[in-house]
């Protein structure tokens, strides 16, 4: 429970705790909400990190692919690198309009604009790892029927469905309790400041 929780659960509690005024209250909220932001920044640019780190350390598997199977696996990456660098600069952008501007207008504005943002962030996060995983399975269905016989490739295609789905099922599963944990939570604190922002101004 951070400061700004405390000292409304005392001010319910107790009318001879000190009250602060609506700027003091206003500013509070603004340095939480700053301060939130800033963690959403953080982690973003550490999830990327980790993902990049992965990529160098992981051994590279070695089998033969086409020329489209390289270029197709590089352009994905590319876009997903891409886009979450895309993310990461909204973040900061955000992170540096709340902590440079004390106007209220501006401050449920930036704060309605990071909800919406991380809640792109998730989805595309997981709707990429979804495309990705299933892509690969097409891939090798595609290089087994281009190969094998087709008992060999319809056989093929049974085994990917038979594994694909349920590293599908779990992976989704992992990650949007991961951002139900991580993101979620910060993103209901900056509702909750977005809402008493409302509350004071009104």
């Amino acid at each position: 429970m951070d400061g700004l929780d405390l000292l409304k659960q005392h001010w319910n509690r107790n009318d001879s705790f000190p009250k602060l005024n609506k700027m003091e209250l206003q500013q509070m909220i603004h340095r939480r909400s700053s301060s939130i932001i800033k963690w959403i920044f953080v982690i973003s640019i550490l999830e990327l990190s980790v993902g990049v780190g992965l990529a160098f350390l992981l051994p590279i598997e070695e089998k033969q692919t086409s020329s489209f199977e390289q270029y197709t696996s590089l352009l994905l990456g590319i876009i997903f690198r891409a886009t979450i660098f895309f993310f990461i600069y909204i973040f900061f952008k955000h992170y540096r309009k709340i902590r440079n501007n004390t106007n209220t207008r501006t401050l449920l504005e930036t704060i309605l604009k990071t909800r919406q943002a991380v809640d792109y962030y998730i989805k595309f996060n997981i709707y990429f790892v979804i495309g990705y995983t299933l892509w690969s399975g097409l891939q090798h269905i595609i290089r087994a029927f281009a190969h094998k016989s087709i008992g060999e490739g319809i056989l093929v295609t049974l085994l990917v469905i038979i594994v694909s789905t349920p590293i599908i099922l779990i992976t989704t599963y992992l990650m949007k309790h991961y951002y139900r944990i991580l993101y979620r939570r910060l993103i209901h604190k900056l509702h909750d400041n977005y809402e008493e922002l409302i509350r004071i101004e009104g």
